[in-house]
């Protein structure tokens, strides 16, 4: 059985529901950006990968210096609703606004003004994500006080964000439909489709966004929180990237989502041109087919990590989470075949379902450090390590943006000149590099958990010595 959550700790259930559903606007907004952004800009719009590799490296540039200084803004923020609600309240209806416009280019346009719009229209989506994303962290890591009722929160965000991960993946399928078909032969129009799309995804977003800002309680605000000196933004940072335990989880996580970050865009290159030679429709299929296998053990997963973690260990179950991870995209390398188009399936739901913890016990283990830095500073500055947190897995992905752009054309991948008959060897390289790239970076993640120091232990002394100085919260 799981372990009894003293009452004043535990947070009620319509909180944690209304923060988890809130966490879907991530997957809605910023996943499903990244995972359409190559197949509109480059299959159906032309532009070069290289290309949209520099767009998506100005985008996670912007999104290092917003975050940092939205996280400071939202730390320092005193009203009388909080530090975090008004802006995920302000934050959530821009993004819903802001998603639709960032498919509207148009196939009549001139490459350099289809270029412009899309630079323009992702800086404006991606500010109005910070302004919604950095309170919406950070207030996760304030609903509770207790070890292992921080996991369950984040269990909450775990478990509804699958939701949206099954519409992410049949959204390749959905916007190739006929329906949607301007062309004489019937092809796929998938630029049509998505922009169709963004509009019914924008007005789901901000239905979800906001809830966290309206229900959610900020447990540390009045009490504590609203009584500090504000902190200015370099000063915070400084002392936020000096914390040791958090400087190891920061290195953990950005080197384990660089090794994935630099191949991910591979996978439905893959999955179109190698195991479907260029057919769209059946890669779309599979896609769709997919996102619907791994679903329900991917959800499971979630009470599964859960219930792990408060018997190992946070430290224990993180290292597990980037074992079995490594296992599963070893299986890549032998599902991913012409023979057996529907056999990529099978390592997607063991990399979802095992793979997927690592982003459930990461903040949980974050709320930890912010009570360590307590201990140290006096202050709460959720913001800040939601921002340092944010500044540095964006600025791996800036790299890694410019770079999978690269590995890309690299590789020999030329949709200009081979159509969706690209050459066998180039193919191989692709899916090489696809599975056993990213087992070099977790080894090194594996390796740097070992010094990691706040167990359950350390973190009970600690909250009975930052209780002894400023009373229960």
């Amino acid at each position: 059985m799981p372990r009894k959550i003293d009452k004043a700790d535990a947070v009620p259930l319509k909180q944690k529901v209304a923060y988890g559903i809130g966490g879907m606007t991530e997957n809605l907004g910023a996943s499903i950006t990244q995972n359409m952004f190559n197949p509109i800009y480059n299959i159906a719009l032309g532009i070069s990968p290289a290309i949209l590799g520099v767009a998506l490296m100005i985008f996670r540039f912007w999104d290092a210096i917003a975050d940092p200084v939205m996280g400071n803004i939202s730390d320092n923020a005193r009203t009388r609703f909080g530090r975090r609600k008004p802006f995920i309240v302000i934050g959530g209806i821009l993004t819903g606004i802001c998603f639709p416009l960032l498919w509207q280019a148009q196939p009549t346009w001139s490459e350099p003004v289809i270029i412009a719009y899309c630079i323009t229209a992702g800086l404006l989506f991606y500010t109005s994500f910070t302004i919604w994303a950095m309170p919406y962290y950070s207030l996760g890591m304030e609903m509770t006080p207790d070890y292992d009722e921080r996991t369950r929160v984040i269990a909450f965000r775990a478990f509804f964000s699958k939701f949206t991960g099954l519409i992410s993946g049949w959204l390749l399928a959905l916007i190739s439909l006929p329906f949607f078909s301007s062309k004489i032969d019937g092809a796929p129009d998938i630029l049509k489709g998505m922009q169709f799309a963004g509009w019914i995804i924008g007005g789901v977003i901000i239905s979800v966004a906001i809830l966290p800002g309206i229900f959610a309680t900020e447990r540390y605000y009045k009490k504590d929180a609203s009584k500090q000196q504000k902190v200015p933004l370099i000063k915070s940072l400084k002392e936020t990237i000096k914390c040791k335990p958090y400087a190891i989880i920061i290195a953990i996580v950005v080197i384990q989502t660089l090794g994935y970050s630099l191949v991910g865009s591979l996978g439905l290159y893959l999955n179109i041109y190698y195991v479907n030679a260029g057919d769209l429709q059946a890669a779309s299929l599979i896609e769709g087919l997919k996102a619907t296998a791994k679903f329900l053990p991917s959800l499971l997963s979630v009470p599964l990590w859960a219930w792990l973690t408060e018997r190992i260990g946070k430290t224990r179950a993180l290292g597990l989470t980037l074992i079995l991870g490594m296992a599963a995209n070893c299986m890549i390398y032998f599902a991913y075949t012409p023979d057996h188009p529907y056999l990529q399936i099978v390592p997607h739901i063991l990399m979802s379902a095992f793979g997927f913890g690592l982003w459930m016990i990461v903040p949980s283990m974050q709320a930890d450090i912010v009570d360590y830095d307590e201990l140290q500073s006096g202050q709460r500055r959720e913001g800040a390590y939601s921002a340092v947190f944010s500044w540095a897995l964006k600025m791996s992905g800036t790299i890694s943006a410019g770079i999978g752009g690269m590995v890309i054309v690299l590789s020999g991948f030329d949709i200009k000149k081979y159509g969706g008959d690209q050459p066998q060897h180039v193919l191989e390289t692709m899916l090489v590099w696809y599975a056993f790239l990213p087992l070099f970076f977790c080894g090194v993640a594996l390796f740097l958990l070992r010094a990691y120091p706040l167990d359950r232990q350390r973190m009970h002394e600690i909250r009975g010595e930052l209780e002894a100085r400023r009373g229960r919260i």
